[in-house]
């Protein structure tokens, strides 16, 4: 090795230890307290946000489907309503009778599903899917159905 490329060594070693000494100078540990616990308690319903289907979670009690369904045809509470939530959902779902189809969910509405819009479909398919998994929701009244339905992956 020839002196210049040695002098450029050892000013790179000298920089490398004089940035080294440079920086956050050492403490102690610093405890954040407990870990968050990993999961959140409640049923699961799709309300509308701004017009998007969102999940908001109420009490801490299980339902059956069936009053699930009754629950998210009264629409939001009064602070989900103050907080901006909405629902396509009518009241004139309830009661509904969930059955089996098979390998998905046979929902039967108190009213024509042909008439639901789409945001209130996809809010009952979502619902339902909450509590069944991935099993296909298929909506029915009488003669008239809307299914076999996915809520959206995006969900």
């Amino acid at each position: 090795m020839n002196r210049p490329t040695r002098l450029l060594l050892a000013a790179g070693a000298l920089l490398a230890l004089l940035l080294a000494g440079c920086g956050v100078r050492p403490s102690d540990v610093i405890s954040g307290g407990p870990a968050p616990a990993g999961t959140v308690e409640g049923v699961r319903f799709y309300l509308l946000s701004d017009g998007e289907p969102t999940v908001v979670l109420r009490g801490l009690k299980p339902m059956r489907l069936d009053e699930m369904l009754s629950v998210l045809a009264a629409g939001p509470t009064p602070t989900e309503q103050q907080a901006g939530f909405t629902s396509e959902v009518p009241a004139d779902i309830a009661p509904a009778k969930i059955g089996v189809a098979g390998d998905g969910v046979l929902v039967s509405l108190a009213t024509e599903v042909r008439g639901l819009s789409v945001l209130a479909v996809v809010q009952i398919v979502c619902t339902v899917q909450a509590v069944a998994g991935d099993a296909p929701v298929t909506l029915v009244n009488g003669e008239q159905s809307r299914g076999p339905l996915k809520c959206p992956a995006y969900l």
